[in-house]
């Protein structure tokens, strides 16, 4: 049976709002100090340094991308150098979902996948919508995946 993509995203921008508030903070002193001091013009031109900060971060956020397949998940980040790892599905020990009071205004939520897999123990998606429930389609789709594989976890103290 072929591998088929059941979600694919990447992590809202809320993420960076703490950064876009500083940066238009900054801006915004810097244009102050600008007139104040009589800078014009050159003094004008370090305002573009929060504008690419902001841009910068905006980039990473949006270069992050998960998919989840009926098979694994993929994590991919980077955006002039791209990585990609793969998770198998039924590698997956435990699952818990994260709601910081910030997050929850936003209506977001950050999944922590507990893994058997030696390169990524703990992967986290972060700040996506909770209305999606991807949670519980993460959950079926382990589920789904270990009893088609047959494989079950055995645990050892």
């Amino acid at each position: 049976m072929p591998e088929e993509r059941i979600w694919s995203g990447s992590p809202s921008q809320v993420k960076n709002i703490g950064s876009f508030f500083f940066a238009a903070v900054l801006a915004a002193a810097i244009l102050f100090f600008t007139l104040i001091y009589r800078l014009w013009p050159p003094g004008i031109g370090f305002v573009g340094i929060p504008f690419i900060y902001a841009l910068c971060k905006w980039l990473s956020v949006g270069a992050q991308q998960f998919e989840l397949t009926s098979e694994r998940i993929l994590s991919s980040s980077g955006f002039l150098s791209r990585v990609t790892d793969s998770l198998e599905l039924y590698r997956v020990k435990d699952m818990r979902i994260i709601q910081p009071f910030q997050l929850r205004l936003f209506g977001l939520e950050n999944i922590e996948l507990m893994t058997s897999d030696v390169t990524s123990r703990v992967l986290v998606i972060d700040h996506v919508p909770s209305s999606l429930r991807l949670a519980d389609k993460i959950r079926a789709q382990v589920e789904v995946c270990r009893v088609s594989k047959g494989t079950r976890e055995i645990e050892m103290e």
